[in-house]
């Protein structure tokens, strides 16, 4: 009698512990990626999760820009030959790009330098680097968890490392792409300045290249862009906006000013969105100065040295 009682009591006891555990045992983790994916939300500061941002960063010796579309469900990879000859941007000269990255590190200015130099010779508006490969094309487990955790040198936040990992996982096969540049027709195979062969652009840029760059936001009406130009150099306001025009801006006036000395880079307009994005990724100052226009950029002598 008493064992029955006994087996019955314990029968109960497992029963009721079975009901509890499982609770506590989901609940808790459920916990901690809820707060885990509000920390990332709430300290994200650079992307919003909707429009394009884009990476670029060194593999091996090509230089790779990835641009993350969350409109299209998209990752798409650029990849740049390291032999690719390119007009360094804060007038360092003329090199293979795969060797800007280290320019930039010795110079003091960081993966700076890559993506200003990557910006002007390909029109690809990019202001965002890390020195490793994030693994965003490709899903590479290894690299997306060294991207979040242990990045190396990187202008990227640790929550907007993570978000874009978020979404890249999210992405289905079909939405990724690579375009090899030096296997196509958008760069020409030559002999360079240092007498040996490489590539070297073939012109104007391809549209079927920079429309992976127009923004979202924009979609197919032109943002109407001023430029204040007081640099005093030729060349700088007219590729300003050529990179302006990628993004989605039509430039509707160009004002030729004497030289401002001390003058960089100041943004005003009305789009404020958009007045964030060119001022990210030119390194501009925000003003509130009032126009008419949806973006109007003021540049002067420091702007035109380091651009």
């Amino acid at each position: 009698m008493k064992s029955a009682k006994r087996q019955a009591f314990v029968a109960k006891k497992a029963k009721v512990g079975k009901k509890k555990f499982p609770i506590l045992k989901f609940l808790i983790p459920l916990i901690l990626i809820l707060v885990f994916y509000l920390f990332v939300k709430l300290n994200t500061h650079i992307w919003n999760g909707k429009d394009k941002v884009s990476v670029v960063f060194m593999e091996g010796p090509d230089v790779v820009v990835t641009v993350l579309d969350p409109m299209m469900s998209e990752v798409t990879t650029l990849v740049i030959p390291g032999d690719t000859q390119v007009d360094i941007s804060r007038n360092y000269g003329t090199f293979r790009i795969k060797n800007v990255w280290q320019l930039g590190i010795n110079e003091k200015v960081g993966g700076s330098l890559l993506t200003e130099t990557v910006t002007q010779n390909f029109l690809f508006p990019v202001f965002l680097w890390s020195e490793k490969s994030p693994g965003l094309g490709s899903k590479n487990v290894s690299d997306i968890f060294r991207f979040v955790f242990f990045p190396g040198k990187t202008n990227i936040s640790i929550c907007d490392r993570a978000h874009m990992v978020l979404f890249t996982l999210k992405v289905q096969e079909m939405g990724r792409s690579v375009i090899d540049l030096g296997k196509s027709h958008f760069l020409d195979k030559k002999i360079l300045n240092d007498g040996q062969v490489g590539y070297v652009t073939t012109g104007t840029i391809s549209q079927r290249l920079t429309i992976y760059f127009t923004d979202n936001e924009v979609g197919g009406a032109d943002l109407k862009v001023n430029i204040t130009d007081e640099t005093g150099s030729p060349g700088v306001a007219e590729k300003l906006g050529e990179i302006l025009q990628v993004v989605g801006g039509k430039v509707v006036s160009v004002d030729k000013k004497s030289v401002s000395e001390d003058g960089d880079c100041e943004v005003s307009g009305i789009n404020k969105p958009m007045v964030k994005k060119i001022a990210n990724l030119f390194s501009c100052k925000t003003m509130t100065t009032k126009t008419s226009f949806d973006l109007d950029i003021k540049v002067g002598k420091k702007f035109a040295e380091r651009f």
